[in-house]
């Protein structure tokens, strides 16, 4: 019997917890500009309807996130107690389906897995049991922001397990153990079952701190990106942990899109990778084809919400 292996937080000396925003009004985000989402959002492309379950060490009540449809605690015999007292999961959930500008999915549905401790450690054995209950629970897609350096074929077995109870793409975080030539993605992004998440930063280039390999399949913004803190107000953090739910967020409205003009639900990481090349949503943007930095390359945001716009009856 495989024993269960402790799974973390990717290493957080990059995640900056320094410029802290205690206003009410949201700050600019970079990753989330107004002219692009807001035109989304009016057309009533929201993800409302979709769930997202964020793994990840809790949330708190915040103005920006809406009340969870599920939520159940793995970490402790209190199952009802999802707070978060360490912020990574109430800033990724925010980067998912943040209201007034700060999640891409404002109107989606949010499930929360507490399957980190209040230091960002957990059990496989959380995670995989936390997986499949979502897909019990209806979720369409699973972020996870989370890595260990070993991976099990117990994961892959509940990965595989929640797509047949109807997730349709469990997204997991590279890393960020930045990239030397070797693979340096941790579990669950490197099993091919997941879609991987790298980062990049502000200017287009990839984040030195985001892991590389072949099993990387985009990247999304990931540096100074300003979400929900647990101590109220708003945080800038960095790291594919934070790039992971903003790809998750995309999802969102990508399939509420598809819901809305009929089309069949796709299930699992390689269905989703076929979808995205066939629609050309991706910008190849390390070395030509898919490499190990960008995988597929970087989302052309502005072309998937202009398919979001279009109906798209074919």
């Amino acid at each position: 019997m495989v024993q269960p292996r402790r799974v973390g937080i990717p290493p957080d000396h990059i995640v900056h917890r320094d410029r802290v925003y205690a206003s009410a009004t949201v700050p600019p985000v970079w990753s989330m500009p107004d002219s692009v989402f807001h035109p989304i959002w009016e057309m009533g492309i929201t993800g409302k309807g979709v769930r997202v379950s964020v793994n990840d060490t809790g949330i708190v009540d915040h103005s920006h996130l809406p009340q969870p449809v599920f939520s159940r605690n793995f970490t402790t015999r209190r199952t009802s107690d999802v707070a978060d007292r360490n912020g990574h999961g109430t800033h990724c959930a925010g980067s998912v389906l943040g209201q007034h500008g700060i999640g891409c999915a404002p109107e989606a549905e949010l499930m929360v897995m507490k399957v980190l401790d209040d230091r960002g450690s957990g059990s496989t054995s959380w995670i995989n049991e936390a997986r499949v209950i979502a897909a019990k629970e209806g979720a369409d897609v699973i972020s996870e922001s989370l890595g260990s350096p070993q991976g099990s074929q117990a994961d892959v077995d509940a990965i595989k397990r929640a797509y047949e109870l109807g997730v349709q793409l469990d997204v997991a975080a590279a890393g960020n153990s930045g990239f030397r030539g070797r693979n340096s993605i941790g579990y669950p992004g490197r099993y091919l079952q997941t879609f991987c998440v790298g980062s990049y930063r502000q200017d287009g280039r990839i984040s030195t701190f985001s892991s590389g390999g072949r099993e990387i399949d985009v990247a999304t913004p990931g540096e100074e990106i300003i979400s929900c803190s647990h101590r109220g107000g708003f945080i800038a953090m960095s790291g594919t942990s934070m790039a992971t739910p903003h790809f998750a967020g995309l999802m969102a409205l990508v399939i509420h899109k598809r819901r809305l003009v009929g089309f069949a639900d796709l299930v699992g990481a390689d269905a989703w990778r076929e979808f995205f090349q066939l629609r050309g949503f991706f910008d190849d943007a390390g070395e030509p084809g898919k490499d190990q930095r960008f995988g597929l390359g970087k989302p052309l945001i502005g072309k998937i919400l202009e398919w979001l716009k279009e109906p798209d009856w074919i």
